[in-house]
């Protein structure tokens, strides 16, 4: 076999593979047992979860007046990822399908989607025509125009509805039925017989150099988005790396390292900072950066979306509480813009309207 035609087929390997491995994080990796690394490594977590929301309370003990925040994924203007947005939903027997149905497109709500910059996944016309849940995989049923999507918006479709049902702890797995039948493939090929879950892994990017994709570790990272509105979103990134022993310390390295480029995200952490230390003492977790973190732009905006930038991340690690920043070893106060005298704690809500 000749060079050229060898590395065809490990070129063509190395895709499939991949695809194998979007498919395992869609669709829970119990479906791929071949994908899974042995017991004990990294790669065997059953799944990564934010932090940041808490658990919504038992809503039969809520007075019918009362709301809470829901989490809800929208894409951008471009449809190149989801950005989790916070709503306040009143409180009702029926929480879960009424924070599922503000994920249909509505004409009272399609613009003030708008005017954030940000608009819907799923196809106009879906409806929800029933939910159930038993032991954890809830089944949720659509009208036949749910199927109305190009494939290329599958991820974000699928990824949208998963999501968002993963903020309540009794949900861990989804499937998806069109007019009360099970959909053995989706328009992108996603199959519809194995249910979704319970990796909720947003905004997938995966490691170019990853070769062996039964042991890996995955990170999650915030960056921005500004949105033809002006407005700026905080936007989780999940990424698929080589195992690593630090995890923390991965998530830093690549939060440094910037969004990829032509990704439609940004981030203010000035290029060229280096995190000197990073002390993970419990609840606390402390980071010393270089003083190149002190040329952020933007002023009192751009520190506050550099901050965010760091808490979040931060927030993503199991066990993480606050957060202490220095620079150079020492606390920084800049009066009126930037306070990094004490501890900070990861904001419980983000991108709010």
């Amino acid at each position: 076999m000749s060079l050229v035609n060898a590395g065809k087929i490990l070129r063509m390997f190395k895709r499939i593979l991949w695809w194998a491995l979007l498919l395992c994080l869609l669709c829970g990796c119990d479906q791929l047992s071949w994908l899974k690394p042995p017991s004990g490594q990294q790669g065997s977590q059953p799944y990564v979860e934010l932090e940041l929301p808490e658990p919504p309370p038992d809503s039969s003990n809520s007075e019918p007046d009362q709301t809470r925040w829901g989490l809800l994924y929208f894409a951008d203007s471009q449809k190149r990822f989801l950005v989790p947005v916070y709503r306040s939903i009143p409180y009702s027997e029926t929480i879960i399908r009424d924070t599922l149905n503000r994920l249909l497109p509505s004409p009272e709500a399609a613009g003030l989607l708008e005017d954030q910059g940000l608009q819907y996944v799923i196809p106009e016309q879906s409806s929800i025509r029933g939910i159930s849940l038993n032991q954890g995989l809830a089944r949720v049923d659509f009208s036949s125009s749910f199927l109305n999507y190009v494939p290329e918006d599958e991820r974000l479709v699928l990824g949208s509805i998963l999501c968002t049902l993963r903020q309540f702890p009794e949900i861990e797995q989804l499937q998806i039925l069109v007019e009360g039948a099970e959909i053995e493939r989706f328009p992108g090929e996603t199959s519809g017989l194995v249910p979704l879950g319970p990796e909720c892994w947003i905004n997938l990017e995966v490691e170019e150099g990853l070769e062996d994709y039964r042991n890996f570790s995955a990170v999650i990272v915030y960056f921005c988005y500004c949105s033809p509105a002006g407005k700026t979103f905080y936007v989780p990134v999940t990424r698929i790396l080589a195992p690593d022993e630090q995890p923390g310390a991965a998530a830093f390295r690549e939060l440094l390292g910037g969004p990829r480029p032509g990704s439609g995200l940004f981030s203010e952490i000035p290029e060229g900072t280096e995190l000197l230390q990073l002390t993970n003492g419990g609840p606390l977790l402390t980071l010393n950066f270089s003083k190149q973190l002190l040329s952020y732009p933007g002023g009192k905006t751009g520190a506050e979306n550099m901050v965010y930038q760091l808490l979040l991340t931060a927030a993503a690690i199991p066990g993480v509480e606050q957060v202490q920043i220095i620079i150079d070893g020492q606390p920084v106060n800049i009066p009126g813009e930037l306070d990094l005298s004490a501890p900070l704690s990861p904001p419980v809500l983000i991108n709010c309207f």
